[in-house]
């Protein structure tokens, strides 16, 4: 357990809070270090009461590594290219388990999500550990996936790029948004352990097998990773933080909150090419 921090464990596999920090101010090379072994180990972090202009929220999320556009489709905030609203008004609910953008070739290390404005009722989110359904997988089930990689893609998303002439990632400009291959098994390249990389809204199929096949896999996959003992669950409010690995989690919004205004920042860390077993690094 990451130590010289007030850490409390939402759950006994994923989520915990950290209290006493104050994410406006730079944190000094010892408490980035100890945040992002709590990270490691709990998946996704949250903190309470912060005060963060976009640019504090960018400047925070570039302790921990490079900081890359908001989304490479969606637009960000006036002012900031780094900062995308998650908007109610705009319907920018995200009601469904996912994991960020798999869709590219690289997709985010991390996102650093700060609530601008919540429901007193509703709106929360909830994550699930990948890495700990990979772990509770049956023997030969984790064998199977070892050695599968899938396809990853959002053709609403290609068809806007193909409409716009290209998107922005990583500080490159790409003429079409083509679907990306990653391993189903990925390998975390920082606490080494393996964690299931297939979420129902980016996965389009398994290669090498019929589409019987892959959707009968993928479909069990999906309704393994989101068992409730691989989850937790966050109460939103204003000023509270939320700072999640993409590549051990998935997350899901609750749309049961109405009319009612939701508002949040989000900035995205880079990431790198998965590995694992089926595509070493």
């Amino acid at each position: 357990m990451a130590t010289g921090l007030d850490v409390r464990p939402l759950s006994p596999l994923i989520g915990a809070e950290i209290h006493g920090l104050e994410l406006a101010r730079p944190l000094g090379d010892d408490v980035t270090a100890t945040v992002r072994a709590a990270l490691n180990e709990y998946h996704v972090l949250f903190f309470r009461d912060q005060d963060l202009s976009p640019e504090a929220q960018e400047a925070f999320a570039g302790q921990f590594g490079v900081v890359t556009e908001g989304h490479p489709v969606i637009p960000a905030i006036d002012g900031n290219s780094k900062v995308l609203a998650i908007d109610s008004a705009r319907d920018d609910r995200a009601s469904w388990w996912h994991t960020d953008v798999t869709f590219l070739d690289t997709p985010a290390f991390a996102s650093i999500l700060y609530m601008v404005e919540a429901p007193e009722v509703g709106g929360d989110t909830m994550w699930a550990s990948l890495q700990d359904a990979y772990d509770r997988l049956a023997t030969p089930v984790r064998e199977m996936c070892d050695q599968l990689v899938a396809i990853h893609h959002d053709p609403w998303f290609a068809a806007t790029v193909d409409e716009r002439g290209g998107y922005s990632w990583n500080g490159e400009w790409r003429k079409k948004l083509l679907p990306a291959v990653h391993p189903v098994v990925r390998t975390h390249p920082e606490n080494g352990r393996k964690g299931l990389f297939v979420n129902e809204h980016f996965t389009q199929m398994i290669l090498g097998l019929s589409k019987i096949e892959s959707d009968a896999i993928l479909d069990m996959l999906y309704r393994h990773c989101v068992q409730p003992e691989f989850t937790c669950r966050f109460r939103w409010r204003p000023g509270s933080v939320a700072f999640w690995d993409n590549r051990a989690t998935l997350h899901y919004a609750l749309d049961d909150y109405g009319l009612t205004p939701r508002l949040a920042h989000r900035v995205t860390l880079r990431g790198d090419r998965p590995f694992g077993p089926a595509q070493p690094h």
